[in-house]
This record gives C-alpha cells, structure tokens and sequence, in this order.
C-alpha cells in the first residue's frame, strides 16, 4: 500500500514541500528547507547513490533525483 501510494503521489509531494518550504525560506524561516534538504542530501549518501549505480543512473542523476525526490525515487527501484 505504502509503496503504492510512494509511486503515485512521492513526487508532488515532494514538489510541494520545497515550494512550501522555499517560501517559509523567502519570509526568514529557513529551517524546513535546510532540513529538507540535509534529509535528501543523507539519504543519496546512505542509500540513493547505489540504487542509482544499481539501476544505470549516473552518479549526478541519482544526486540530482535523491535530492529532489528523497525516497519516493529510490525505493520503488529497491523494491522491484
């Protein structure tokens, strides 16, 4: 079910968190965003870097999709 719902609607959510955050960010209240972020950033270290080897992804495109997407990219690829 979880993994379901991962493939559906991680991905916009995802988009909506940064676009909350980013203007959380604009009024002062940067944190969200840099946790956001920090999030993201651990998860291509601890996980996101070899699924992407994993699935053919190039270091740069499994970065640039960690952090942008977290989880919601990585773990149905794990998953399959």
């Amino acid at each position: 079910m979880f993994l379901k719902l991962t493939k559906q609607f991680g991905k916009p959510i995802c988009v909506l968190l940064y676009g909350v955050f980013g203007y959380l960010a604009g009024k002062k209240k940067p944190l969200p965003l840099l946790i956001l972020l920090g999030m993201h950033l651990s998860e291509y270290f601890l996980v996101g870097r070899k699924v992407a080897e994993e699935a053919g992804l190039t270091k740069p495109e499994g970065f640039f999709q960690c952090l942008a997407f977290g989880f919601t990219w990585w773990l149905p690829i794990k998953k399959s």
